[in-house]
């Protein structure tokens, strides 16, 4: 037996340090920096090696390209021995470590990092097809030759990715199967069924996002010719109204029905998205779909009141942008809850949904989702006012097919202040009745917080087009009173108007949790189209989820258009917030992001990440 020079056996002496250890930390209360505060991941204990080249034959014999990171003896650089867990990336873009890819990090904790290049990216076989279910059989036929076949591998794999790595994280989830080799998922920067909704069109409309990507992807993918044919075909049928420009093309492409796979096949997944984000109600609605599903509920449901929370499925919902807000050693704490079976806090949490709340600046933690059964209804009324009861005379208001700043381009509609501030939690609509002078319409809403001194920051963003209104009434949620607080619309073909006559449209605005602060008020601005610094008529178009551009049958039919908006006892126009009192959440326990695991720069370094799960 080995023994130190005080003649205490080694064993005898590390667990009297333990001990001590446990008695100074129960009495001081301290924590780690880690949700739960009772992990951390300690002190990398190895290096990395460099990567080795393989190749991976799917199902249909496809060879996809591959590198490969294993864990190395610090000392010697060389492969450490035993076997090792298997974190798998599928990336379409040629640069690493940026959003994500956090290979060092992880190799140094112990997880083999293998990069796999989707079929018809990078070095691999193939053609390239958007977010498909091809790459989610790709991936379930990678995990488990990664599992059995990988030399070093445990047999145990989980998937991890942010962005266009992030989705094809979900299908590969959907697709594994039930009792695959893999345990876990990560999914960043993405989530279920809002391509056609948010981020390439809005509700129909093709948005600034869509026309900044589309026609660089090739380039950001690193010039494969398979990547530059798909986006310039999907791009030129998109805006030429063909298939890819309604919602049945996305059947197979990031569908919600994802969900109910991934939850069949038991794997945990925690969605970490952004409140900026220009997909982060894609999040949304994979978390929920997900939780449903576990509960064998309907995913396209709303969470039932009293519905227990499954800690598999978690999301993580920050104040900040596309690909931002991420940290590594969190990420590594699920896969050691999930994957290895690490007891690290977060496995038990009662409350699995983690969201940042704009205007307090704090993060909550909440169990279900939507927040708020019953909503608070306030009416478009005469004077450009927002009222909390029916207005008593009808009333009209002019829009035309405009820009914000011309003449007849915007309507206004205000709040009294807040007096005692209030919270916005859950999904924002509104219901707004008009008629056009033509065959289509298209309405752009935007809520603002704005503070007594005039300056107003925007909360929620949404919009519609008029021949493709009608919804979905197994996907929309509905409130007590039978308020749609949650639209979803169909979006599987146009069906114009009928020039003069009355519509009732339900315009879905992102959620949102934001706090008004006392003496705010809130305002509703309804455009046509967006501003010229979204959507110039020339040049380059930033990467946000506005619309901008118009497919041809919208270049055909809202050119010139007229609208008049109705409000009053006849035409209840209203806007529908999920309203709470101030400070209606228990504040969660944050700090700064716990882990040093990148040299990238990051284009948002002030943040948090919360602390309580």
């Amino acid at each position: 037996m080995n023994r130190l020079a005080s003649g205490l056996p080694i064993g005898v002496l590390r667990a009297l340090s333990l001990l001590l250890l446990l008695l100074v930390t129960t009495t001081a209360g301290a924590q780690t920096p880690y949700p739960g505060g009772t992990w951390e991941p300690g002190p990398a204990r190895y290096s990395t090696t460099a990567p080795d080249s393989l190749t991976i034959t799917t199902f249909d014999g496809v060879g996809l390209q591959a590198l490969v990171w294993y864990p190395a003896d610090p000392a010697t650089g060389e492969r450490a021995g035993g076997d090792f867990p298997v974190i798998m990336e599928m990336t379409p873009y040629p640069r690493l470590r940026a959003p994500l890819s956090p290979i060092e990090f992880l190799t140094g904790h112990g997880y083999i990092y293998l990069v796999v290049r989707p079929r018809g990216s990078g070095g691999s076989e193939g053609r390239l097809q958007q977010f498909s279910s091809i790459d989610g059989r790709d991936g379930a036929t990678v995990a488990a030759w990664a599992a059995r076949d990988l030399p070093g591998s445990d047999g145990r794999v989980g998937l991890i990715g942010c962005s266009y790595p992030g989705g094809t994280a979900l299908a590969t989830a959907a697709y594994a199967g039930p009792g695959s080799p893999v345990k876990a998922v990560v999914a960043a920067c993405i989530g279920l069924d809002m391509q056609h909704r948010q981020v390439w069109t809005t509700n129909g409309l093709p948005n600034a996002a869509l026309s900044a990507y589309a026609p660089r992807a090739a380039a950001i993918m690193g010039g494969v010719e398979s990547a530059a044919t798909y986006f310039a075909d999907f791009y030129a049928s998109l805006m030429a109204g063909g298939p890819e420009a309604y919602d049945g093309y996305w059947d197979h492409r990031l569908p919600l029905a994802w969900a109910g796979d991934i939850a069949r096949n038991e794997i945990p997944t925690l969605l970490w998205s952004g409140w900026d984000d220009i997909n982060e109600t894609g999040a949304l609605h994979a978390f929920v779909a997900l939780q449903n599903a576990a509960a064998g509920r309907p995913i396209q449901a709303p969470m039932a009141g009293e519905q227990p929370p499954d800690p598999r499925y978690q999301l993580l919902m920050g104040n900040w942008g596309h690909a931002q807000g991420l940290d590594a050693g969190v990420m590594l704490q699920w896969f050691e809850t999930w994957l290895k079976g690490v007891e690290t806090g977060i496995g038990r949490t009662e409350t699995p949904m983690h969201l940042f709340e704009t205007g307090t600046n704090r993060w909550v933690n909440v169990a279900r989702y939507p927040l708020v059964a019953a909503y608070t209804d306030w009416y478009l009324a005469p004077g450009h006012a927002l009222v909390d009861t029916v207005p008593d005379a009808e009333g009209t208001a002019g829009l035309r097919w405009a820009p914000p700043d011309a003449e007849g381009g915007r309507l206004v509609f205000e709040t009294p202040p807040f007096a005692e501030g209030a919270t916005l939690a859950g999904p924002i609509s509104v219901t707004a009745y008009a008629r056009s002078s033509n065959t289509n319409l298209a309405l752009i809403a935007k809520l603002y917080d704005v503070a007594p001194d005039g300056t107003a920051e925007r909360v929620s963003f949404g919009a519609l087009l008029g021949s493709q209104h009608r919804l979905d009434a197994d996907r929309s949620w509905t409130g007590d009173d039978g308020t749609v607080i949650r639209p979803w619309p169909m979006l599987r073909r146009d069906e114009f108007l009928t020039p003069g006559e009355v519509y009732r449209l339900e315009i879905p605005l992102a959620a949102r949790q934001w706090a008004v602060a006392p003496n705010h008020r809130l305002r509703l601005e309804l455009t046509t189209q967006s501003p010229s610094e979204i959507c110039p008529d020339e040049g380059d178009v930033a990467l946000v989820s506005e619309p901008c551009r118009l497919t041809l049958p919208q270049r055909e039919t809202l050119p010139g258009g007229r609208y008049t908006l109705l409000f009053g006892p006849q035409y209840p126009s209203a806007l529908h917030l999920p309203q709470l009192p101030w400070h209606a959440f228990e504040t969660a326990r944050s700090g700064p992001p716990p882990a040093d695991w990148t040299d990238e720069p990051s284009p948002y370094l002030d943040f948090t990440l919360p602390l309580v799960w």
